[in-house]
């Protein structure tokens, strides 16, 4: 089984009118896509949060235009296409948002208003086809954010699921007692772990331990969420701040924290484009945790499935 994992993607074509990234990650083959937030960018440097200021209207239309352009550069459809065929036999396109791409910079879904909030999420719903999966059954379209879980295939076997987290539409600001999955989500990602014995990949847009910006700041759902997987070994994949980035478990859980971020953004505006992604290979044996930046390889990892101890590949 492979997963080819990134985020971030600010709509401009390169001069062929490709996004290059694509045509690399479809030269690995992979089984599954994971796209990990801001897949569009609502607002970016130097207009950070202009959207909040728009009426329901201009959000919805401008958002679905942003969506239009990123979703037609014909290698990013080519790919999309190729493993959407495979999405009911051990493949497919899978994701979640993050903040430039559920509002705008920074926003919290308590920032965002019920009419807004309902647009944007009509909208990722329909690009991203979350529609079509069956699970989501769980949740209200009318007040519910978007966490869903799939089966994990390898050779045609299942061998455990991925879990997509929300970590925006509940959020208020951070502080010790604040919501970041708040607890109906909580409460689902225990159930899904209680009922799955193998292979787990957690997924969200939001990263935990590798920015200041993270899970931390929300004492009180990182401690939950960290009793749930306590004892759990557990691949983590996230995105957000444009760079790669492989933490191993830390404290008491046995979770790897893995960044690929970056896809088609700048970091800064004289490093130019970023072409950032990840490659999670599993066998029953291990999983090779590969991460590409714009020069080739960067990061290579080897997990051992059974220890759950790692080695880096230089």
């Amino acid at each position: 089984m492979k997963i080819a994992f990134t985020s971030c993607m600010n709509f401009k074509p390169g001069p062929d009118g490709y996004q290059h990234v694509w045509n690399r990650i479809a030269q690995e083959q992979p089984d599954y896509l994971f796209l990990l937030g801001d897949q569009i960018y609502m607002d970016f440097f130097p207009n950070l949060g202009e959207p909040s200021k728009w009426d329901t209207a201009k959000f919805a239309d401008v958002m679905q235009g942003k969506y239009e352009a990123q979703w037609s550069v014909p290698n990013f459809k080519a790919l999309r296409d190729a493993l959407r065929q495979r999405q009911d036999n051990g493949g497919g396109v899978y994701g979640t948002w993050d903040d430039h791409d559920f509002a705008w910079n920074n926003a919290h879904g308590s920032d965002v208003k019920p009419p807004v909030k309902q647009a944007s999420r009509n909208l990722f719903t329909r690009y991203m086809q979350i529609a079509q999966l069956n699970n989501p059954a769980h949740l209200d379209p009318a007040t519910d954010g978007i966490y869903y879980s799939i089966p994990l295939m390898h050779q045609q076997q299942r061998i455990g699921r991925a879990i997509f987290l929300d970590t925006r539409w509940y959020s208020t600001n951070p502080g010790d007692a604040s919501p970041l999955l708040g607890q109906k989500q909580l409460d689902y990602l225990k159930q899904e772990l209680a009922a799955e014995q193998g292979y787990i990949v957690i997924c969200a847009g939001t990263p935990i331990r590798a920015t200041g910006n993270g899970w931390m700041r929300y004492r009180d759902d990182y401690a939950k969420f960290r009793a749930i997987i306590q004892n759990r070994n557990v691949i983590f994949l996230t995105g957000d701040i444009h760079e790669n980035a492989f933490l191993p478990p830390a404290g008491e859980t046995k979770m790897f924290e893995i960044v690929s971020s970056g896809a088609f953004v700048t970091k800064y505006y004289l490093t130019g484009e970023r072409e950032n992604f990840g490659i999670l290979e599993y066998t029953p044996a291990s999983t090779d945790i590969k991460l590409f930046d714009r020069h080739g390889l960067e990061l290579h990892n080897v997990i051992d499935n059974t220890t759950f101890m790692h080695r880096e590949i230089r």
